[in-house]
């Protein structure tokens, strides 16, 4: 129903989108609702349909039709919209009246068996009936470019049926076996169809929807004008204007504006997005105005590059779905041919070694394998986009899948990035340790606050955010320092207002420039072990104090922890931070291997380190702060990426929910294990099958069922998507 946004409902006449309320005519038509905008387009439907004067029809009030708002989905080319969905329900039927026929004349040729006699003069016209509506379902259905070659199929099952045939005119003894054999392996052929179509029905009408909702017409700025055009003809680098209740029709780049932001298809949150942030296909802006700069367009967008794209389609391109498939391919005249050479060998007659192979043939090609695994791949990637995921391939989707090893990043990652000080204390030389609080004291730890924040003015990172925020918040004035120096991951060095060497920073940088810090060290240690992090302030050649700083964890952090955990991946925190304060952080989130006290400037050689042990590592964490560790990774996964013109990183996500981090490793793991079941499963009993053919120690006719019988085990693994089922999972 259109609510201030674009309808999936379209009129039937013209195919426009359409307030189904708000009408100007609907008509009942053969069962079905049919909505018009008005008199003209039903008229013109019922012109375009032809039997639609035969057709009763009901038309309530006539309302004014309602104007369609800015950016609607894009018009449908083609047959009205009542036609289109009548012709989709077709293809979706996984058995027609032909298909049946077929099945059960293959069927009955070897149940003819006991009718005696005259079985003789029925078994091969049942064969060839089968075969005939075999073909008429190829070409009515066509093949799926995740399928093996048509050929593949088809040639075992015409070999059945020619050493049938063959049999049959020499009056060969087994020709009845032939005969049986060509008649089931049609049977379970089309059976074998139906299976993988059932398996695929909820794929494809997921990947439907997303593309229908991702084709609308967008508004773009050429030559200081502003244009309607569907979002596919977008170029890369064009700007696109959207507004509140319209949904993004390519990624890119805001570059003006902002906004709240649902930020992918059906996320069921909203976030806010402003400048520089980037921004994917299908987001829907809430409330505010953006201006987008186009990075990718048409097939290249994040939510269509696997999806559509038969170049990119996850199901057809990925690693394992190819290799099941080229060895499907290649190993059915091998194995053919083997089986055909013993037969040879036991002294077979030329139909029975015919037979022999095309039985071997329909064992391995019939059995729906290849089908079945590059359904899990399209299954994973669908699971991946309702939580908000987008791959850069399908070889990231494969090595997303073999991940052992999970990095984060403590700041701004499982932490919230945005500490607060929870305490400003003075460091008292021995000598006066005793001394209680005072004004002066008071004087002196405000001071301490002073310098810090003089010395953090203008550096971008969240502790100093978080020290000229309280500074503010307590009225005091930076101290005027010169000559800042910052230290990338160890603090900043200046000269303070009284001429004296100013530090602010962590014990490395105090060990650099030969400060003692021992009078600090138990209370260091005592902050630290609470999770804290520790910045001291030294004046001179002494530490004159210390400010605590707390930095809670992210939402999520914990289940996402629990969901690597869960998947059989090692969670590794990687962190700047003193070793007990990263130690305090790991204890909270379950995770026992930490790296402590390491430089961003250095976190690309500690994954590359993680990696040299042989275990395939991801990182998550942020583009721009840790692109270090993020470039290092076998499997980078970059939080709130999606949509930005650079397609290094392997997995970007619409959104910076640490969740759906771990999810991007989780869901192609699942997927993993379930495509090995699937191989196991399918392979069985077609090498059971080679094997007793070898031997002669089963008759022929049990190749097309063991084909059935993969397909049909191999099958329950690829239940109907459901996206609302993923999105409990």
């Amino acid at each position: 129903m259109l609510t201030g946004t674009a309808s999936d409902t379209r009129c039937g006449g013209c195919g426009e989108p359409l307030d189904t309320l708000r009408a100007g005519h609907v008509a009942v038509l053969g069962g079905e609702f049919v909505y018009f905008c008005g008199l003209q387009c039903k008229k013109q439907y019922l012109r375009t349909t032809a039997s639609g004067a035969d057709l009763p029809t009901a038309e309530p009030p006539s309302v004014s039709a309602v104007a369609v708002p800015a950016a609607p989905v894009a018009r449908e080319a083609g047959a009205p919209i009542a036609k289109r969905i009548r012709s989709e329900r077709r293809r979706e039927r996984t058995l027609d009246g032909v298909d049946v026929i077929g099945m059960i004349c293959g069927v009955l040729v070897p149940a003819s068996e006991l009718v005696g006699h005259a079985a003789d003069t029925v078994r091969l016209p049942l064969a060839l009936t089968a075969f005939a509506a075999l073909v008429a379902r190829l070409l009515r259905v066509g093949r799926n470019s995740a399928d093996p070659s048509t050929w593949v199929v088809v040639a075992p099952i015409v070999g059945t049926v020619v050493a049938a045939a063959w049999g049959w005119l020499v009056a060969d003894p087994a020709s009845a076996g032939m005969a049986s054999l060509a008649g089931l392996s049609c049977a379970a052929a089309l059976g074998n169809g139906a299976l993988v179509m059932r398996a695929r029905l909820g794929v494809d009408r997921a990947r439907a929807t997303i593309e229908r909702r991702l084709d609308v017409q967008v508004r773009v700025v050429r030559r200081d004008a502003v244009t309607n055009i569907r979002a596919a003809e977008v170029r890369a680098g064009e700007a696109v204007v959207v507004e509140a209740g319209e949904r993004v029709g390519v990624d890119g780049v805001i570059t003006a504006g902002e906004a709240q932001v649902e930020p992918w298809l059906d996320a069921g949150v909203h976030v806010f997005r402003r400048e520089g942030d980037a921004i994917v296909a299908g987001a829907r802006i809430v409330a505010g105005r953006v201006r987008v700069t186009t990075a990718w367009s048409g097939k290249e967008r994040a939510w269509a590059k696997l999806l559509s794209n038969p170049a990119t389609r996850i199901d057809v391109v990925a690693p394992t779905a190819r290799a099941v498939r080229s060895a499907v391919e290649w190993g059915t005249p091998i194995f053919a041919a083997l089986i055909g050479l013993g037969a040879f060998m036991g002294n077979a007659s030329a139909p029975e070694i015919v037979a022999a192979m095309a039985a071997a043939g329909v064992a391995i090609a019939s059995s729906a394998l290849p089908s079945l695994v590059g359904l899990h791949f399209a299954r994973g990637h669908l699971d991946a986009l309702v939580h908000g995921i987008a791959y850069k391939d399908a070889n990231a989707f494969e090595r997303a899948g073999a991940t052992e090893l999970a990095v984060l990043s403590a700041r701004g990652t499982v932490l919230h990035g945005e500490p607060e000080i929870v305490a400003v204390e003075l460091v008292r030389t021995p000598s006066r340790a005793a001394e209680r609080a005072s004004p002066s004291a008071v004087d002196e730890t405000s001071r301490v606050l002073a310098l810090a924040a003089g010395a953090e003015v203008g550096y971008q990172h969240p502790l100093a955010a978080a020290i000229l925020r309280t500074a503010r918040a307590q009225g005091v004035a930076p101290e005027a320092v010169r000559n800042a120096s910052v230290r990338a991951g160890l603090g900043v060095t200046a000269v303070a207002s009284n001429g004296e060497r100013l530090v602010v920073g962590g014990r490395a940088i105090m060990l650099e420039e030969k400060i003692g810090g021992a009078i600090a060290d138990t209370r260091i240690g005592e902050l630290e072990s609470q999770g804290r992090t520790v910045l001291l302030v030294a004046l001179g050649n002494r530490i004159v104090g210390l400010i605590a700083l707390q930095d809670g964890l992210r939402i999520g952090a914990r289940a996402a922890i629990q969901k690597l955990l869960d998947a059989g991946i090692e969670p590794v925190l990687l962190s700047g931070e003193a070793r007990e304060t990263c130690e305090a952080i790991g204890r909270s989130l379950d995770i026992d291997h930490i790296r402590p006290e390491v430089l961003p400037g250095d976190r690309g050689a500690a994954v590359r380190a993680l990696a040299e042990g042989g275990m395939a590592v991801a990182v998550i964490g942020h583009p721009a702060s840790d692109d270090g560790a993020l470039g290092a990774a076998d499997v980078s996964v970059a939080l709130g990426a999606a949509g930005a013109a650079p397609s290094e990183w392997a997995i970007a996500l619409a959104g910076e929910d640490i969740r759906s981090a771990a999810e991007a490793l989780a869901i192609p793991r699942a997927a993993r294990a379930r495509i090995r079941k699937a191989i196991a499963l399918g392979l069985l009993p077609a090498v059971v099958v080679l094997l007793v053919i070898g031997f002669g120690v089963a008759p022929l006719g049990v190749a097309p069922l063991s084909a059935l019988l993969g397909a049909a085990v191999a099958s329950l693994e690829a239940r109907e998507y459901s996206p609302a089922a993923s999105r409990r999972s």
